[in-house]
């Protein structure tokens, strides 16, 4: 049993050092899932990536649960030293602040639709340009609907959407509470 934890944990050390701050780095950027799986030097599988760029999202408050509190926790781990000057880490919880209620934000229900009505979904991405599309369709949408915040690409997508008149039960725009 510790040799797969420590298997995993390697792993996954691995990982963020070869591919993992680089996708974070490049889905601040604005890159899809595709463009940085083309932009990466290290061979990673694509489904790994979403993970990594949905994780993110998350992290970084772009994208929240719908039924997501105030506040929510972080993991973090503290360095402390024994009498005798010998380190140890503990793993501590910390509150972090959800996006503010204040900021304009669109409720999707694009993996909802996806699981339930694949052919509204196809209609839904072939509304979209080629790049918003492929950003839609990179992210691994669960079938519970989430927040985004409202940013320049999510809005250009929620008005194509209004505009093709496909925006019903896919993507609402909610302003600031």
């Amino acid at each position: 049993m510790e040799q797969r934890y420590f298997q995993s944990a390697l792993s996954d050390f691995v990982y963020d050092m070869a591919s993992g701050g680089a996708i974070c780095h490049l889905t601040d950027l604005g890159y899809t899932v595709k463009r940085i799986q083309e932009s990466l030097d290290y061979p990673t599988p694509y489904e790994r990536i979403q993970k990594t760029v949905w994780k993110h999202l998350l992290d970084t408050g772009v994208i929240a649960p719908k039924e997501q509190e105030d506040v929510r926790e972080k993991v973090e781990y503290v360095r402390e030293y024994d009498r005798y000057g010998k380190p140890s880490f503990r793993r501590v919880t910390v509150p972090v602040s959800s996006p503010k209620p204040s900021q304009p934000r669109l409720l999707c229900s694009f993996g909802l639709v996806k699981h339930k009505d694949p052919k509204r979904y196809r209609e839904v991405l072939e509304a979209l340009q080629p790049r918003q599309a492929e950003y839609i369709d990179g992210l691994p949408w669960g079938v519970e609907s989430v927040w985004h915040r409202a940013d320049r690409r999510m809005l250009e997508i929620y008005h194509t959407l209004e505009r093709a008149g496909l925006a019903q039960d896919v993507c609402f725009f909610k302003a600031g509470e």
